[in-house]
């Protein structure tokens, strides 16, 4: 019989060429009492994968003999085991298949420890619940940990869904987030979650004050998704 694994904080395993690069996010990971195991090894990372069952992967897009979208492929065939996937500014279009073969998002390279955190916190909330990060996007302030936002000092109350939306939208402030990436990560993927989103969207846009006609906070972006620009 397979031995039960039990644990009470987050593990995560992280493959990475750049080992230096791996460490220090582990470092800033670690004081938030997550658990990281690195590795530059992928044969090392999916043997690991495999004896630690951890609550996710982060691997880089480039892990020589291997690509990120491999791994991605191969955890999420073989251990369903979530995986981020590290995209630098000169990956192309590697991210895109990486999502393609199983991966559930994809984060910048070099890592954002604050665009990584609420990623973590939505594949496993009840290990995930206490290293979360307050987010500033021009006059707004997300606090996950005091389940709070602000804009302009005023309070704004937000259910659950369009907490972790706003939440995901502004650590990318600036940036598209894709239908696909929103559905990965709120809805897990599972149906089409469109029209829930459309409502989720219309019913945020409301509370935090913007122009539902013409929206200038949250935007539509044609054939894609959303942006936040900051207010």
């Amino acid at each position: 019989m397979t031995p039960q694994i039990t644990r009470t904080r987050f593990l995560l395993l992280v493959l990475d060429p750049d080992t230096s690069t791996a460490n220090a996010l582990a470092e800033q990971l670690q004081e938030r009492q997550i658990d990281v195991v690195v590795t530059g090894d992928p044969a090392d990372a999916l043997l690991q994968a495999g004896a630690l069952l951890p609550d996710a992967v982060l691997t880089a897009t480039d892990v020589p003999p291997m690509r990120g979208s491999t791994i991605a492929r191969a955890l999420h065939t073989r251990a369903c085991i979530p995986t981020l996937v590290g995209v630098g500014e000169h990956d192309g279009m590697e991210g895109s298949l990486a999502l393609a073969a199983g991966a559930t998002a994809c984060v910048a390279r070099p890592y954002r420890v604050t665009e990584i955190l609420p990623m973590l916190r939505a594949i496993s909330p009840d290990t995930a619940a206490d290293f979360q990060v307050a987010v500033e996007a021009g006059a707004l302030r997300l606090d996950p940990a005091a389940h709070e936002v602000r804009l302009a000092g005023r309070r704004i109350e937000l259910p659950m869904r369009e907490f972790e939306l706003l939440h995901l939208l502004m650590l990318h402030a600036r940036r598209v987030v894709t239908r696909h990436q929103i559905n990965r990560l709120l809805w897990s993927g599972e149906g089409d979650a469109s029209n829930t989103l459309n409502v989720h969207i219309r019913r945020l846009r409301h509370r935090l004050g913007d122009n539902l006609r013409k929206p200038s906070i949250i935007v539509s972006v044609r054939g894609m998704g959303y942006r936040l620009d900051p207010p």
